[in-house]
């Protein structure tokens, strides 16, 4: 039987981890292949690193990618370094410990078990960052460097939205250090209590605002005109099913009164784009696309990418003072079969006194 050597590419893209299996050689002799993903990220505490192998099968390829041995090196096979540099000299380096403490969600490779190489720096947007991967039984070693993207903060708007408004709506922020491309989220945290049990259940829903990318500009300031609020009532709210056996209310984001809303600012630098260019599916019928890696190696035999993205982030009220948002949440055509009541009548209103 021929066999089949496979790679996987774990990427995240907005939170999520995506993968793609790409079969090379279905008569190729095993080639050592090494897959790695790191995004860094100066506001995280502890910055994660996967680095996977290529494998051989005779057998289903899927079935084995299930096998925590065929997927992962030996952890006392390879030697992991994250290295700082500034103006292109050394500040200093690290080899970076392994740990399985977090959960992979279900899918065709290992899970929920993973491993995961980490470091707890704190990170410096004047600084590159490398990250080496060194086999020890052959000291071939591969890497990727990247800058990382800065600090930023969102400007408008400050507090809420009229979000019975069909004008167009600037949302502003700040640009960031080293970042390429902006991506914009707004999340709707809301609780639904079953009437018959009086049980609480946390939700949220999560849409991006912006169709295509937001490129960086060379100003100190971003500005985004493409959001009508109007389309929170007539496109954003159709995600929720209707269910009679419940009652909704809007939520409290960190326990703040009415602030139901979160505008979160993503921005990613120049590395990542260059990935997502690569590797977003085209319009043409040739669907031909580049691989696209910032790691060297000698023999080519290493993919992945190592990069850098960042958020900033803007909660928002919900209350009648503005556009009376919550009266058409509660009872406009368009989201009154939703069952959604005043927040001053929901169980968790502050002090727990339903008005």
């Amino acid at each position: 039987m021929k066999k089949t050597v496979i790679y996987c590419l774990l990427l995240l893209l907005a939170g999520t981890m995506l993968h793609q299996c790409k079969p090379i050689d279905l008569t190729a002799d095993y080639k050592d292949i090494t897959v790695t993903y790191g995004l860094l990220n100066v506001a995280d505490d502890i910055h994660y690193f996967k680095i996977y192998r290529g494998f051989l099968t005779d057998g289903n390829a899927y079935e084995a990618a299930g096998e925590w041995d065929n997927i992962y090196y030996p952890v006392d096979s390879i030697e992991v370094k994250l290295v700082e540099y500034r103006d292109g000299q050394f500040v200093r380096e690290a080899v970076l410990d392994t740990t399985t403490v977090v959960p992979k969600k279900e899918g065709d490779f290992h899970n929920p078990k993973q491993l995961l190489y980490y470091s707890d720096w704190q990170l410096d947007n004047e600084c590159v960052y490398r990250l080496v991967i060194r086999k020890k039984n052959t000291g071939k070693e591969i890497y990727a460097e990247t800058v990382v993207v800065g600090g930023f903060s969102v400007r408008n708007p400050l507090v809420s939205w009229n979000m019975n408004s069909e004008n167009k709506y600037p949302i502003k922020f700040s640009a960031a250090e080293n970042a390429a491309v902006y991506d914009l989220y707004l999340t709707f945290y809301y609780i639904e209590v079953n009437n018959a049990t009086g049980a609480v259940e946390h939700k949220q829903l999560t849409h991006k605002i912006n169709g295509s990318y937001i490129r960086a500009t060379s100003t100190s300031e971003i500005v985004y005109t493409g959001f009508t609020p109007k389309t929170f009532f007539t496109t954003f709210l159709r995600d929720i099913e209707t269910n009679p056996d419940v009652t909704r209310y809007i939520d409290s984001v960190d326990g703040k009164p009415y602030y139901c809303l979160r505008l979160t600012a993503w921005a990613a630098n120049d590395t990542y784009l260059r990935y997502l260019e690569a590797s977003t599916p085209g319009s043409s019928i040739v669907q031909n696309r580049m691989e696209y890696t910032n790691f060297v190696s000698d023999d080519e035999s290493a993919y992945g990418i190592f990069a850098s993205r960042g958020y900033a982030y803007r909660d928002l009220t919900m209350e009648n003072t503005t556009g009376h948002s919550e009266d058409s949440l509660v009872h406009s055509a368009l989201t009154r079969h939703l069952n959604f009541n005043y927040y001053r009548y929901s169980p968790e209103f502050p002090n727990g006194d339903a008005q």
